[in-house]
């Protein structure tokens, strides 16, 4: 497998390096400045350091031909690479940035002192900093230059990767820019521009972009202005703050809608301009701000979601189908069992087994969540855990501190408590821990987020593959939407719908060694990688088998063969589910080391008793600062 990441990597650097090919020398050797330059394997490529005379954001490239090299360039620089190689070496990477910018290094060192502060004097002062690290003032003062060195190295690297992505999108490098569900909005002929803070656009381009109409000075009335956009019409005045949002036809039931804009519309080069911001929220989508990009996002991800899941409507059926069905107003319960059993291999001292528990009862509907769960370890554990945590020489007390601690651990993992929301507020509570807070009843609360919670409580039908992916879309990130995109692509590779074959009412996926090679199409592998990739695997296959309901069963066995020092292992595992019900088996295998066994089973029905929505009355709860992020 390694060879298929080289490939990989080869590839992108050939791509980067493309140019027409250029006649060889008689002799067949290159030079640069009386110096022979490399050669390699035909159809390679090399990274080659900044050339002397050149300039510093250019770098000598090479490309291979098939009796050596048949080109020589200059490009610009593969940031890609240097930023790889300056990961590894930190002191290229400040040489190469101290010779670009060579007047930074006296600025930067001058700075030392307000750098500092604002990155560690919360914890030590600059003397106290030298004396816990046996530094001199000298010594400091150049750690302290290197790390701005190197922060804005790869500062200006993240900046030329962002132009040449921004670029790749259809944006304009040193433009602001408008970006729709992944899309870059072209301005032939007037450019976006800040006002004040506020992205003011030429509304013609983005409204069109949008599949929408402009119409100026509707009804004869002067400095009017009119959008026609999806189901909507959209009137506002120049210099005025105020649009109106009406809904076209009739009995839709939706009251126009009045909004104010943060900046007034005005004309400039007889071009009208815009607040992006107005029109995205208008239309119901997610603004967001790009400041790498430099770019305004405007993301719709139930169009994404809808994008997504047009290719997955049998593993979307299988979603739907592995919860019970909720309704509003009702309640449900459900009951986990769990046991885990891990084994080590010893043939001189005998061999250990470790088990653990799992238990958890969970009420629930579509508001809230709350469950009691229960995680009970081996006794064997306790010992390995405090080999682990602390030397066997260290004094009594040491060991009897840890042991305590680990007690306190695992008696928290028998007992405890969650509640979630569906706005996001959640609280969490284990017995053991009463303790140590000198309270009883102490719950810690944290906070989900409102999207997260709306999608941990839509029902089973609706959090699809594509709604899945689509929350992990950043609006504040102008690639992501592609990203995602990209992440489906790769998944439809293995589970789109034309993957399955459906016979009497099943649809069966089969996934092998050979679909998984079939990912690297477009690589031309050759014998030997897809040789060296099979021979990796002794047994490789998935199996899955959807009724037409969406219930279903999947077998997964997988074995390695012993390769570079790793022993084989094998992985054997089946699963069913439906209508909220699971079983599940799965066996994990590691030559002459251990084995794990996994067996788990879930039960889902209707209940009398709801969840509890919040700590009872006269708990102790210490609430956690901010919401998650993710």
């Amino acid at each position: 497998m390694k060879k298929l990441t080289a490939i990989l990597l080869s590839l992108v650097l050939a791509l980067s390096l493309a140019v027409p090919a250029l006649a060889a020398p008689a002799d067949g050797v290159y030079t640069v400045d009386g110096e022979p330059v490399p050669t390699y394997a035909p159809g390679g490529s090399v990274f080659v350091p900044v050339l002397p005379e050149a300039s510093a954001d250019e770098v000598l490239g090479i490309i291979g031909g098939a009796d050596g090299p048949t080109a020589i360039v200059t490009t610009p620089v593969d940031w890609g690479v240097v930023l790889d190689q300056s990961y590894m070496d930190p002191d290229a990477a400040i040489q190469w940035f101290t010779e670009k910018h060579p007047e930074r290094v006296a600025e930067l060192r001058a700075n030392v002192k307000d750098f500092y502060e604002q990155e560690y004097g919360e914890y030590w002062t600059v003397e106290q900093y030298m004396e816990e690290f046996g530094v001199t003032e000298e010594e400091f003062l150049a750690e302290m230059v290197e790390e701005q060195l190197l922060r804005l190295y790869f500062d200006e690297g993240g900046q030329w990767i962002a132009q040449m992505q921004k670029e790749a999108l259809g944006g304009v490098v040193g433009q602001l820019g408008v970006i729709v569900n992944g899309k870059y909005v072209q301005f032939p002929d007037a450019i976006p521009e800040s006002n004040d803070g506020t992205t003011m656009v030429p509304v013609r381009a983005l409204v069109e972009a949008l599949g929408g109409e402009v119409d100026y000075e509707f009804a004869d009335q002067k400095d009017s202005v009119r959008l026609f956009i999806d189901k909507y019409t959209i009137d506002f005045t120049i210099g005025g703050t105020t649009a109106v949002r009406h809904t076209r036809g009739t009995d839709t039931g939706e009251d126009d809608k009045t909004i104010e804009m943060d900046c007034a519309p005005y004309i400039k080069d007889g071009r009208t301009y815009v607040p992006v911001r107005f029109i995205g929220e208008v239309l119901g989508y997610e603004v967001g701000w790009d400041p790498l990009y430099q770019t305004v996002v405007l993301m719709d991800r139930a169009a994404l979601a809808a994008e997504i899941d047009q290719d997955f409507t049998i593993l979307n059926k299988v979603q739907a189908n592995k919860s019970i069905s909720m309704e509003e107003g009702k309640n449900y319960q459900a009951d986990m069992k769990g046991t885990v059993s891990l084994t080590r291999f010893d043939t001189l001292n005998g061999s250990k087994t470790y088990k653990a528990d799992l238990t958890a009862k969970q009420l629930f509907n579509t508001e809230a969540a709350s469950a009691q769960l229960s995680l009970k370890l081996s006794g064997n554990v306790m010992d390995e855990l405090i080999g682990y945590l602390i030397s066997s020489n260290s004094p009594e007390e040491d060991i009897a501190a840890v042991r305590e601690q680990m007690e306190t651990v695992l008696d928290t993992l028998e007992d405890m408590e969650v509640i979630l929301t569906r706005e996001g507020p959640g609280w969490f509570r284990a017995a053991a821990l009463d303790g140590l807070a000198g309270k009883d009843d102490v719950w810690l609360g944290f906070d989900l987020g409102g999207e997260l919670g709306e999608l941990s409580f839509a029902s089973a039908g609706e959090a699809t593959l594509g709604s899945v992916l689509a929350y992990m879309a950043d609006k504040d990130s102008a690639p992501h939407y592609q990203s995602v995109l990209g992440m489906a692509d790769l998944m439809a590779g293995l589970y789109s719908d034309d993957k399955f074959t459906t016979t009497g009412g099943i649809s069966t996926l089969t996934i092998d060694l050979d679909t998984l090679l079939g990912l690297y199409d477009g690589l031309e592998l050759s014998e030997e990688d897809i040789a060296e990739a099979k021979a990796a695997f002794k047994e490789y296959k998935i199996v899955m088998k959807v009724d037409a309901k969406g219930g279903a069963e999947m077998s997964v066995i997988m074995e390695t063969a012993a390769q570079q020092g790793m022993p084989g292992m094998r992985i054997a595992m089946d699963i069913t589910q439906a209508g909220g019900n699971l079983d599940m088996t799965m066996k994990y295998h590691i030559a002459n080391l251990g084995e794990m066994e996994l067996t788990l089973t879930s039960t889902q029905k209707a209940a009398s008793d709801g969840p509890m929505t919040q700590p009872p009355e006269g708990a102790t709860v210490v609430d956690a600062a901010v919401p998650f992020e993710f």
